[in-house]
This record gives structure tokens, C-alpha cells and sequence, in this order.
């Protein structure tokens, strides 16, 4: 009786929880930077096709819709040279079969979510990236680690809470690509939604964490948009 009951309230909590987000259309956010809509979050893409481009995530859904959006942009698959995952959960590894050129890349302390030594949240069920692509390898990335691509450096943060080895990724600097690891409420940081989150406490010391990065101008999410307004947005973490 208390699974039926855990269950039918975790219905209830997802269900509200899906009201809130909101998602971004496909469309180019500012120069080199694209968001990328499928069914249910944002991944984004960030390059151009002359140096090759990089993936934020990989989204969720059929790999083919998926393929059309990028269409729009005129962005071609096989041009995306890297992938970071911000975690892996399914509404973050659809699309990772198309990009067969991409090294795709997470953090160490997510591995434990993907090999059976950590389970997600018991009413998630198991990680799909196993699942993704035949030929899948992956590289892991360690805190403050940062990787370059011709004119693009990414900067590898660990901000747990949402899973054990979420991760947001700063690109030169300016960009902060946080998937899950955050929400946005009226403009300001706010936790993501406690139904889906390994742990609200570890997360909220990873948004201080994130707040003391100097030089930031936008945030973007998985779920809740974006934000042009990095100092402003995190005025509640300071």
C-alpha cells in the first residue's frame, strides 16, 4: 500500500512540477549559440560549421524530430565534434546517436549513475544512456577542468544535487549551460523541482557555488529558459 501510495504522490508532484517549465523554441539564442527544442527540454549547440560545433546535452524524444530541428538551423549532425552531458538522464541523451563524429563527455561522479553502482531516484527507473547509441564511449571530466576547441573553452563545473555528478559547463567565460541544475522563476535562480532532485541541500550549495563566478553574462536551461542576466538571476545565492 505505500509504494501504491509513494507512487500515485510522485504522480502528482511530476505532474505540477511539469506545469511549471517552460521550454525555448529552436531558434539561435545569441551569435554561436543555438537552442535546440525537443519533446520535453532544451539542448543547446554552440559553434559554427567552418570549426565544428558543440553539444550541451542531447535532448529527448525520436532521433528523426530531433534531426528536423536542426534542420531549421541548418546545423548538420555529423559537425558536432563534442558533447557534454550535464547529467544522464533521459530527457538528456536522445540525440546522441546523431552526433557519430562527438566525443561525448561527463563527469566522473556520474559515471556511478550509469553502471549500476548508484541507483537514480527509485521512482525514475534506470539510466537510458546505455541505450542510446551501439557504439557509445564516453570521456569523463574532473571539477574546474577545462577543454578547448578551436575558438570555444569549456569549463567543466561539478554542481551535484540534481544527480551525484550533474555538472554545468561555462564556454569562454560568458556562458553558463546548467541542464537540471537549476530553475528559473521570474528572473532569479531558484532550486529545480525537489520531486526530481537527488538531494535539494548538495544543490543548493552548488547554486552558491555558481554564484561566485565572475564574468558570466547568460544562463541556460534544460527547462526553464534562459536568463541575460547572470548577476541579477543569482541575487538570492550571493
Amino acid at each position: 500500500m505505500k509504494t501504491v501510495v509513494n507512487i500515485a504522490r510522485f504522480l502528482r508532484e511530476r505532474s505540477q512540477a511539469l506545469a511549471q517549465m517552460h521550454h525555448l523554441d529552436t531558434q539561435k539564442m545569441v551569435e554561436g549559440v543555438y537552442a535546440i527544442k525537443t519533446k520535453g527540454a532544451n539542448f543547446f549547440i554552440v559553434g559554427n560549421s567552418e570549426d565544428g560545433y558543440i553539444a550541451i546535452d542531447a535532448g529527448a524524444g525520436n532521433k528523426s524530430l530531433i534531426a528536423a530541428e536542426l534542420a531549421k538551423l541548418n546545423i548538420e549532425a555529423e559537425k558536432v565534434i563534442a558533447v557534454f552531458l550535464t547529467h544522464t538522464d533521459f530527457d538528456h541523451v536522445a540525440a546522441l546517436g546523431l552526433f557519430k563524429n562527438a566525443t561525448i563527455y561527463l563527469s566522473e561522479q556520474e559515471v556511478q549513475m550509469i553502471d549500476g553502482t548508484t541507483p537514480r531516484l527509485p521512482h525514475m527507473g534506470k539510466s537510458r544512456f546505455n541505450r542510446t547509441r551501439l557504439d557509445y564511449s564516453y570521456a569523463t571530466v574532473e571539477d574546474g577542468e577545462e577543454l578547448c576547441f578551436e575558438n570555444l573553452r569549456v569549463k567543466c563545473i561539478l554542481t551535484p544535487g540534481h544527480t551525484e555528478g550533474s555538472v554545468s559547463f561555462l564556454i569562454n567565460g560568458t556562458y553558463l549551460f546548467v541542464g537540471d541544475n537549476l530553475s528559473l522563476r521570474n528572473g532569479r535562480v531558484n532550486l529545480f523541482n525537489s520531486t526530481f532532485n537527488i538531494s535539494d541541500d548538495v544543490q543548493r550549495q552548488s547554486l552558491r557555488k555558481l554564484a561566485k563566478i565572475q564574468g558570466a553574462q547568460y544562463i541556460f536551461t534544460a527547462h526553464y529558459g534562459f536568463s541575460d542576466s547572470y548577476e541579477e538571476a543569482f541575487k538570492d545565492f550571493v
